[in-house]
């Protein structure tokens, strides 16, 4: 092989595992935000990362630990589903879009009610040595539905096994990883 050739080779394969970091990162920040793993989350970012959430959170990361274990663990139950991930690299920056479906439940007084939300997170991310981190993200809301519901199907079915939102949950004693 030419020398050009490798070097081609090279930025490609450089680009596929940039995609891939910005792809695991987006998915660790779900499963961090639905198994309320604090620390998870802030894996994922750089510790002088900001984010920007507009009223609910804006500033770096630390401050923002708190606030989303806080909101997102008032909530009975919740899961963040990711789609779509698009990512530009350029060079040690990488500018990524991941389409974002939340389902939430939430006790009411006059019962539980499921917060459907479709959103946008719009991140930076940098490489910093070999690894590739979020140094800046905001989530864009692109609509959004309260519904009331009668939860009777997943109560009357104990005998299933539930998902908790901490590191009992089964996907760690399984020893599934996600980027730390």
């Amino acid at each position: 092989m030419t020398t050009d050739t490798d070097a081609a080779l090279r930025a490609q394969l450089d680009n596929l595992v940039a995609h891939e970091a910005a792809r695991q990162r987006f998915y660790a920040v779900c499963r961090a935000m639905d198994r309320l793993d604090r620390e998870l989350l802030a894996a994922q970012f750089w510790p002088d990362a900001e984010v920007d959430y507009g009223v609910f959170y804006k500033g770096v990361i630390g401050g923002f630990l708190d606030v989303a274990m806080g909101f997102q663990g008032s909530m009975r139950d919740t899961q963040h589903l990711v789609g779509n991930v698009l990512a530009q690299v350029e060079g040690a920056e990488l500018a990524a879009e991941a389409y974002v479906q939340a389902h939430h439940v939430i006790a009411t007084p006059e019962g539980n009610v499921q917060l459907l939300v479709g959103a946008r997170y719009l991140s930076r991310m940098q490489r910093r040595g070999d690894e590739w981190r979020i140094a800046y993200q905001t989530e864009v809301l692109d609509w959004g539905r309260w519904l009331p519901i009668a939860d009777r199907w997943f109560d009357d079915n104990a005998e299933m096994p539930k998902g908790r939102r901490d590191r009992d949950d089964l996907s760690y004693r399984l020893g599934i990883r996600t980027a730390r």
